[in-house]
């Protein structure tokens, strides 16, 4: 369709005698050069609807990484309180088993940052320290579970 109102702007103009020629020219000129850039000024709804995709995709993986690290963060809290009550009180069973809950919650932190980091809501440098991280804690609650275990 913009092909075709470029072909018709550069088509002979309808007779104008009675008119200024200068005039004539500028008008014809200013309306092909306003022609030529049509297409990159029209946006039709499927064309901003792609443009729009990736902000659209980086936005919600931002706030599904904010959800969960929320919900991840209230569980280890009350996780950690747990564990920490069950130590004072010397069952280390009921610890180690709040300890592993820490480690699933350190996973779903871990996932959640992997699925923001796909779709470019954070660097994947950020997941690959989250998944550093969640590395570390798995070996350190094994070593606490095979500890309480065998002593």
């Amino acid at each position: 369709m913009n092909d075709l109102m470029v072909a018709r702007l550069a088509a002979a103009p309808p007779p104008s005698d009675a008119l200024n020629s200068q005039i004539v020219q500028a008008v014809t000129v200013t309306n092909a050069e306003t022609a030529s850039y049509a297409p990159s000024q029209i946006a039709t709804a499927p064309d901003m609807m792609i443009s729009q995709a990736a902000g659209l995709v980086a936005q919600s993986a931002a706030n599904y990484f904010d959800g969960v690290s929320k919900i991840a963060l209230a569980s280890q809290a009350v996780l950690l309180k747990d564990m920490t009550q069950n130590i004072a009180e010397q069952n280390l069973e009921a610890a180690a088993e709040d300890a592993i809950g820490v480690l699933v919650t350190d996973l779903l932190m871990g996932a959640a940052a992997v699925v923001a980091a796909a779709a470019g809501a954070i660097e994947g440098e950020a997941a690959s320290f989250a998944i550093d991280k969640i590395d570390q804690s798995i070996s350190k609650y094994s070593s606490l579970l095979a500890n309480s275990k065998s002593g």
